[in-house]
């Protein structure tokens, strides 16, 4: 669904920023959402690199891993975008959790196991639907409360997959000729899940108060 118009969105405050959109905390037709507007220069980026919107993007891949066959659970609902030339913007499900960087080191560690085997079955079934390069880390999985057990749940969907934009000729080449996995670097990830390494230093770049609150920004 598109939005016609961002006048029937009711704004009640900023909920974070990220590096391609700041994110408000909204109303929309009966219901809470987080309402990302994207920054101009990520609108510009993404149109060089693939020629389209930002903001219908990350809806129509959002959409895509909400659809898909056992994957309702773990994702945030993709709700509407908008764009005219001017404002891109896009309504998806509010979440109110916490980052898993977050959950995982406040408990020191000691999070059900369950939780962890989740984030494994989302890598499982997003692959089964032929959905890949998840961008599975440490700060873009919120854990929410859901019947008084924690659910991971995926609600960042503008990273550009590799296998879209190969980052240079090799890996384009690779790609055409099938001597890359598309599941390889997912499943990479999943393994290194808990390296926290190169998210500490994101974090240490920014107001650590910035990135607590901007969990539904990139």
């Amino acid at each position: 669904m598109t939005l016609t118009a961002l006048g029937d969105a009711r704004i009640h405050g900023k909920l974070g920023e990220g590096v391609s959109c700041i994110v408000y905390d909204a109303e929309w037709r009966g219901r809470s959402v987080a309402l990302k507007l994207y920054k101009a220069g990520a609108v510009e980026r993404h149109a060089r690199l693939l020629g389209e919107e930002l903001a219908e993007f990350e809806y129509r891949r959002n959409r895509a891993f909400y659809d898909a066959p056992g994957l309702r659970r773990y994702v945030a609902e993709p709700l509407a975008f908008y764009s005219d030339g001017c404002v891109s913007a896009f309504l998806q499900e509010r979440l109110a959790g916490e980052l898993y960087y977050f959950y995982y080191t406040k408990r020191s560690g000691a999070v059900p196991p369950a939780l962890d085997a989740e984030i494994g079955l989302i890598v499982e079934r997003a692959h089964a639907a032929q959905l890949y390069d998840v961008d599975l880390h440490a700060g873009n999985v919120m854990i929410v409360e859901e019947d008084g057990a924690p659910v991971p749940k995926l609600f960042d969907f503008n990273f550009i997959p590799f296998y879209v934009h190969p980052p240079n000729p090799a890996v384009w080449l690779a790609l055409r000729v099938g001597l890359i996995d598309l599941a390889s670097r997912d499943l990479r990830k999943l393994r290194a899940f808990h390296d926290f390494r190169r998210f500490e230093r994101k974090l240490a770049r920014r107001p650590a108060t910035g990135i607590r609150r901007a969990s539904q920004a990139r």
